[in-house]
């Protein structure tokens, strides 16, 4: 029979897997800034690794704070995420955008008739 694994070694390693991604979250974020110069671009890799950093943890040590943590991570993540979205499209999305059209090309078209 296979003997069960020894649970304080696999928490260790899954305390250094979980410091190796939030680690590799920054390297890897610095690393996409410095090929595109854009945050819109470097922020969702740091928050992507950030979030598998904190998912290990969870996987190591089950409990409410590890819990409320990752998420915390998942929230500030779509926020973040959302926002930029927002951003790189120029404004507001649905309706609001397509009111802001509607009022261009009226004034548009009311200019054309002067």
């Amino acid at each position: 029979m296979n003997a069960a694994p020894d649970v304080p070694a696999m928490d260790a390693v899954l305390h250094a897997a979980a410091l190796g991604c939030a680690a590799g979250g920054l390297v890897a974020g610095a690393a996409a800034l410095a090929a595109s110069h854009r945050a819109r671009v470097a922020l969702p890799v740091v928050l992507d690794l950030w979030l598998a950093a904190g998912l290990l943890r969870l996987t190591a040590s089950p409990g409410w704070v590890d819990l409320l943590a990752a998420a915390a991570l998942v929230a500030v993540r779509q926020l973040v995420i959302r926002a930029l979205a927002r951003s790189a499209a120029g404004g507001p999305p649905g309706r609001c955008r397509a009111r802001v059209s509607a009022r261009r090309a009226r004034v548009s078209a009311a200019a054309d008739r002067r």
